[in-house]
């Protein structure tokens, strides 16, 4: 028997060995042609069959030919055809020609026929509803007499159709459909049944918590009760409400929110929340490298987060961050090139914030503390900053926030050289004669935040909306009295069938008004400045700003630096087309526009704003899009003000600013300019640019 065993054992290890050997053997498909699709792309066309050639780059992995599956992707051709209503449709030839070196070429051939139109369109089953119902289940169905006929188009209607009338409060109603297609006159005359039934409204919450949960159903039980108020009628929004309420809590891996069965005696439904706790202590630990053409820096960052600090769902963080930043680069910072201005010196940023829930016995307001210190180095100027936060987080619906505070900071500020009597207001906001200041800041702020993307990171749907004020100083003590406005639009829109093809927009416009009227009487941590990878791409971080020329410290006289010293008005947007090549591959072709003023925004800095043209690609990871984005700036718009101290008359002067016309040092008029900024920037971040 043991013989037996082994020989059997050996027979099947040939078998599997052989089948490798025919596997690996089987000629690489270098090129896959299809002709006649007109209606269908071939990039859709090969998205949905499994035969596809191989790459022209180097190490492509190599697609080998398998026939079998090649048989069957011809049927699915076909198949697809029809189910874009090109029910004679059909694949007419089909060739394999061998090449050397172990490879084939194949060519398929398609003729199409005509596609189907929809001739008639009848709805049963929805006489029997209140008027207000049924106008608001038939509005906008994507289904029209004389349109061409899809299986897509016709199942998104059913299912819109039952959609809506679950969200009405009928919750067991069901949608059915027939489709009479007539091949030979292209002819589809479609029917849909729906049966109603019932209408009903919420009635209990049952709340369902894993063992040992820490977590009081109680509290599951007010975060879902918020969305779903006993006495509403039934709807799918209100149970995804309830579930992303109950998730936003912070201390769940899972949530889930269902319906249970309707009562039909009562008219009721209750709903069931289930809900498995996460870790309550998390550390994470990372870094983080930035490197472009005015700055290159690396640091660690470290983050601990208690999500049930002392009981009741405290939330505590501490977050720390340590690194060194070089100004304009590293390789000038160690050569030492003085002409450049370099710059190096230590960064860091230590934060603790103590979030409570349930503020006052409320579920939907909740109280946020921060206290933070920070070292920064700017090409204007280094600061050491202390900052307090207290305030009230009241989330009206999952998606929509208004999050009122107030803030202390203080800030020691360092300047350039020049700073003097005359610039310094200019530079950092002081009424001083030396090259640093103290800064005191109290204001309040208030953010309302409108979020409808459908997800954070990656976004292909939706529209987001922010406002932001800040009211310094008067009352509120502080060096600097202020009103600081800055709203903010973004919207996205999505086309194909894996939303491969994004269109998206982005717009943002602020001011800074200071009590006299002064625009020097602004404090500069905060001005507005733009460029950046998620500004106006044709600048780089920062840089879209008024400028000071200074005197680079340590090199000859007459060399000089353009310091970016902020305004009190800020404009800018941009409008992004993102396509899908693969799953993870994305490009991008965008317009950026902007503007950064010295006072506050009028008619005409709107319309002399800069513009910039580029693309980019991303690469989709779990952290969100790492993005390469190269921009070129348009000979449009008003550049922006250039500042020079002069030193005879110890007075603020306009230079004119001559930019380099080249990009990347290539080409241009190679003239010497007084700023270096040249005409294209490259990007290089992780996350998209809005």
């Amino acid at each position: 028997m043991a013989l037996k065993s082994s020989a059997l054992i050996w027979v099947m290890c040939s078998v599997v060995a052989c089948a490798s050997q025919e596997k690996k053997e089987a000629p690489i498909v270098k090129d896959l042609k299809l002709t006649g699709n007109h209606q269908i792309s071939s990039r859709q066309i090969e998205k949905k069959i499994l035969t596809s050639d191989t790459g022209w780059w180097p190490f492509a992995t190599k697609h080998r030919f398998d026939p079998f599956a090649w048989q069957a992707d011809l049927k699915r051709i076909e198949r697809l055809y029809e189910s874009r209503g090109f029910y004679q449709a059909e694949v007419v030839r089909d060739q394999v020609k061998p090449l050397p070196k172990n490879q084939v070429a194949l060519e398929v051939m398609i003729s199409e026929g005509q596609p189907t139109h929809i001739s008639a369109i009848e709805i049963k089953g929805l006489d029997s509803l209140p008027v207000e119902d049924r106008q608001a289940a038939l509005d906008d169905l994507p289904l029209a007499g004389g349109a061409p006929f899809t299986e897509s188009s016709w199942a998104a209607a059913k299912q819109q159709l039952l959609a809506r009338l679950r969200d009405r409060g009928y919750a067991r109603a069901e949608v059915e459909g027939l489709a009479t297609i007539d091949v030979g006159t292209h002819r589809a005359a479609l029917t849909i049944t729906a049966r109603t039934g019932l209408r009903y409204v919420f009635g209990d919450i049952h709340v369902k918590t894993g063992r040992g949960a820490r977590i009081s159903p109680v509290w599951i039980w007010e975060q879902a009760r918020l969305a779903i108020p006993e006495g509403q009628r039934t709807s799918e929004q209100a149970l995804d409400e309830a579930q992303r309420r109950v998730f936003g809590m912070g201390v769940f891996a899972t949530v889930k929110v269902t319906a249970e069965e309707p009562d039909d005696a009562s008219g009721r439904m209750a709903v069931l929340v289930e809900t498995r706790e996460a870790p309550f202590r998390t550390l994470r630990l990372g870094g983080g490298v930035r490197a472009d053409e005015i700055r290159n820096e690396a640091r660690l960052i470290a983050e601990w987060i208690n999500r049930d600090f002392l009981g009741g769902m405290r939330k505590l963080t501490l977050h720390g961050e340590a690194g060194w930043a070089f100004i304009p680069n590293t390789y000038a910072v160690l050569s030492n090139q003085v002409d450049s201005g370099p710059r190096n010196g230590p960064i860091a940023r230590l934060r603790a914030e103590l979030e409570q829930p349930r503020l006052a016995g409320r579920p939907s307001l909740r109280a946020r503390g921060t206290l933070e210190a920070e070292r920064t180095l700017e090409q204007a100027y280094d600061a050491l900053a202390s900052r307090l936060m207290a305030g009230v987080i009241w989330q009206v619906r999952s998606r929509l926030s208004v999050f009122p505070s107030y803030h202390l900071e203080a800030d020691y500020l360092n300047g350039p050289p020049i700073a003097s009597a005359a610039s310094s207001p200019l530079t950092l906001g002081c009424d001083t004669s030396s090259d640093h200041c103290f800064v005191w800041l109290s204001y309040l702020d208030e953010t309302l935040t409108w979020d409808r993307r459908d997800h954070p990171l990656e976004p292909r749907n939706g529209a987001y909306a922010s406002l932001s004020l800040q009211e310094g100083g008067g009352p509120l003590g502080g060096r600097f009295t202020y009103l600081r406005v800055l709203p903010e639009a973004r919207g996205y829109l999505s086309f194909g069938e894996d939303d491969e093809l994004t269109l998206s927009a982005r717009l943002r416009a602020g001011d800074l008004w200071t009590r006299s009227g002064d625009p020097g009487d602004s404090a500069v941590v905060t001005r507005f400045y733009g460029g950046g990878g998620v500004s106006m791409r044709g600048f780089n971080d920062r840089r879209l700003s008024p400028l000071l020329e200074a005197p680079a410290p340590g090199a000859n006289p007459g060399v000089t630096l353009t310091l970016p010293i902020g305004g009190n008005g800020i404009i800018d947007g941009s409008f992004e087309a993102r396509y899908s090549l693969t799953s993870s591959l994305r490009v991008a072709a965008f317009v950026d526009f902007g503007q950064v003023t010295r006072g506050p925004l009028g008619p005409d800095d709107v319309a002399q704003v800069l513009w910039a043209v580029g693309v980019g690609v991303r690469y989709l990871t779990a952290i969100g899009p790492i993005r390469l984005d190269i921009a070129r700036r348009l000979p449009f718009g008003r550049l922006p003000t250039l500042y020079k101290l002069n030193p005879l008359t110890g007075m603020i002067e306009v230079q004119p600013y001559d930019p380099d016309n080249g990009c990347f040092g290539i080409g241009g008029s190679q003239q010497t300019t007084r700023v270096s900024d040249g005409l294209c920037v490259l990007h290089i971040s992780i996350g998209e640019a809005f």
